[in-house]
């Protein structure tokens, strides 16, 4: 237990403050670029799947990020056993840092007046975080690169703006907005295949590495 907490301390001083400043960021210059105030259900639900979310896309797809040093790498590729376990301590250490930043929005906009059901409006905007990084952490663990981890997400995004209920059906990521919670439930499973397969594809890079 005291290996996996001395990843997850190196992961929170030295990989992860600069997104984690970068999704503070996003969230504080909320007011001034969406209404947070006396807003209803649906308007509430329009600001957290359309905004807050996409700080699942910063938080997320870096967890591999500190291998692209290939000191770094060759180092914990020796060290550890089991480099399944680094990931998985730094995926979950940043969900953690993701329900922790949208608790405290959440509870900002009802502080601020906004009507909606807290607990469901929660669990709906990390299902969506999670598929949005999980998208991120597949591609960059397919591509062993960053910028295409980033990409991913962000192409699907735009494509359920751009009309994409209609074809992304249960993998819809705004259906809060219209009151249905069902696709989140194909969100949540399509996040744990997605960061599952993210995984699988870095790790077999790394018995290439070790060779």
């Amino acid at each position: 237990m005291e290996r996996y907490w001395q990843i997850e301390k190196v992961n929170l001083k030295y990989h992860i403050p600069l997104h984690v400043l970068i999704s503070v960021l996003l969230l504080l210059i909320s007011p001034f670029l969406i209404g947070v105030a006396n807003l209803g259900a649906q308007d509430t639900a329009k600001a957290l799947e359309m905004y807050v979310a996409l700080i699942g896309i910063v938080l997320l797809p870096p967890v591999f990020l500190p291998e692209q040093n290939h000191d770094i790498r060759d180092l914990i590729y020796t060290k550890y056993l089991n480099g399944t376990a680094i990931y998985l301590v730094r995926i979950l250490g940043n969900i953690l840092l993701m329900a922790v930043l949208l608790g405290l929005y959440i509870g900002m906009l009802a502080y601020h007046g906004c009507e909606f059901p807290a607990g469901k409006y929660f669990c709906g905007t990390l299902t969506e975080m999670l598929f949005l990084g999980g998208l991120g952490v597949f591609f960059y663990g397919l591509c062993d690169n960053l910028v295409i981890g980033y990409m991913a997400p962000i192409v699907y995004y735009i494509a359920a703006i751009g009309g994409g209920e209609k074809y992304m059906k249960m993998f819809y990521p705004f259906s809060m907005v219209r009151g249905s919670y069902g696709e989140k439930v194909w969100l949540a499973f399509g996040a744990v295949i997605l960061v599952i397969g993210g995984v699988w594809f870095r790790c077999r890079r790394k018995r290439r590495f070790v060779r």
